[in-house]
């Protein structure tokens, strides 16, 4: 807790002592153990300091930290010549990589970001650990759907990953079920979206209690919310709104109280289904209400990404209506869209 509240508190001219710091504890860790495991522990330690830190913290102080972790990694990749050992620490280096690549896509570098996930993917592949290949793709595929990736492109994207999810681990295919059934009902592929709730629902079930009972945003934890937002979001863009928002007060009570983006994300999926249910002016006033309730900071792509799929939802000729136009305006500031119009 306390090296999590020193990094996330850096400065970027802070970094290069925070740097030496840690590449300092983590040899210090070898030289005290002479016990490989015990360095390994404390990076998977980190990886789950991350995994609270993400649904807490802004971008900019999520990619500060990370950076000296990525950075220090690196020297621990430098110092090790034992193959397992190596590959353990690739592993690491995935999981850190897939969360820099989400902070550096949040602070609108999308060039970088996408970058960040190649490396991420990459440093996976290497490590060998299924786990983490499944984990890796799934949350790149989730993060693709708020990215305004064409859920063409994303369902075709996890299909290369069939044979994980066939024959790899229990425990690494929630994200890549769940970002397969958003994509289908973004098509309005209602059974092809329904069947694969009913797997992400099915795999939920036979995950540990210890995955399940975690609201932390890692590889070791898949709590019944992200089942229940799944199931919203599938079902608001497939204009079921009596299950969508079944799922929505599921959700909702589901929450710790220090989640501060996941009701607002499930009540951006309730001004989706007023905007389906033929009211835009209501539902896009609710929209800019709740994204209001966020700091600037705390709107991420998963809660902005929301945002404008409710905007896209308005009929074209329906556009001009004055809380239309404020929601357009307060999504026109987000940082990643700003990025994106510098791209084109």
């Amino acid at each position: 807790m306390l090296r999590r509240t020193f990094l996330l508190g850096v400065s970027s001219a802070g970094i290069e002592m925070a740097i030496g710091l840690e590449s300092v504890r983590h040899g210090f860790n070898l030289a005290v153990s002479e016990d490989i495991s015990v360095d390994l522990d404390d990076w998977n330690e980190i990886v789950r300091e991350y995994g609270v830190a993400t649904g807490t913290h802004t971008a900019t102080e999520l990619r500060e930290a990370l950076l000296v972790d990525v950075m220090s990694l690196e020297v621990a990749l430098g110092r090790s010549s034992d193959l397992a050992h190596r590959r353990q620490l690739y592993r690491i280096g995935a999981l850190l990589s897939e969360y820099l690549a989400q902070a550096v896509g949040d602070l609108g570098l999308r060039r970088e970001a996408r970058r960040w996930w190649r490396t991420a993917n990459y440093a996976a592949d290497c490590s060998g650990d299924m786990h983490a290949m499944m984990y890796v793709r799934g949350r790149g595929a989730i993060r693709a759907i708020y990215d305004g990736q064409q859920p063409e492109i994303i369902i075709d994207e996890i299909s290369k990953s069939d044979e994980l999810i066939a024959h790899g681990p229990l425990h690494g295919r929630p994200s890549l079920l769940a970002a397969r059934a958003q994509s289908f009902a973004l098509l309005g592929r209602a059974e092809e979206a329904k069947a694969s709730l009913v797997a992400l629902r099915d795999t939920f079930a036979a995950l540990p209690s210890g995955m399940t009972k975690d609201h932390s945003w890692h590889c070791w934890a898949y709590s019944e919310a992200r089942v229940r937002f799944a199931e919203s979001f599938v079902y608001s863009h497939l204009g079921d709104t009596r299950r969508a928002e079944e799922a929505q007060s599921a959700a909702l009570g589901l929450y710790p109280p220090n989640n501060r983006r996941g009701p607002i994300q499930i009540e951006l999926q309730r001004a989706l289904c007023l905007v389906s249910a033929g009211d835009p002016s209501e539902g896009t006033a609710y929209a800019t209400t709740m994204l209001d309730r966020l700091p600037v900071e705390h709107r991420t792509r998963y809660v902005m990404g929301l945002g404008e799929q409710v905007f896209a939802a308005v009929p074209k000729d329906q556009r001009r209506i004055a809380s239309v136009r404020e929601l357009h305006e307060l999504l026109r500031d987000d940082a990643f869209r700003q990025g994106k119009a510098l791209e084109s």
